[in-house]
């Protein structure tokens, strides 16, 4: 069981990342229509999650987001991927956070990838891949 999400939508600031396509389906225990940003569980498991979400900042001078997991609309602290906080006026505004975790989740378990920032960033890709894994 496999999904391969890709999404290429321009969110800014704190954000509930919408993927816009499908790239590989196998099985049953996910789904996911594109354009959303949830990704339903169809089987009770332990998944492996994988994802990489990049951001631009849109302004010069302070740079910082951080990504993380929400399942059922909460947020799950021990997935926070946090980026350092940079002020300069002379950096390329641009990062991609990344991260592999693996979860127990539930049949009707909706899962969601968040970015989330205090400056003004356009989350300009992400990719999340999930593999039901036990």
């Amino acid at each position: 069981m496999l999904l391969l999400c890709h999404g290429d939508n321009t969110q800014i600031g704190n954000a509930i990342i919408n993927f816009s396509q499908n790239q590989i389906v196998e099985g049953i225990a996910l789904s996911h229509t594109p354009g959303s940003s949830e990704i339903m569980i169809n089987e009770d498991g332990i998944y492996q999650i994988s994802y990489s979400l990049t951001g631009v900042g849109d302004d010069i001078g302070r740079f910082n987001f951080n990504a993380i997991l929400s399942v059922n609309g909460t947020p799950l602290s021990d997935t926070l991927n946090e980026g350092p906080v940079i002020n300069a006026s002379n950096f390329n505004n641009r990062e991609t956070r990344t991260a592999t975790v693996i979860l127990r989740l539930n049949a009707g378990d909706v899962l969601q990838l968040n970015g989330l920032s205090q400056e003004n960033i356009t989350y300009t890709n992400a990719r999340i891949d999930i593999e039901k894994i036990g």
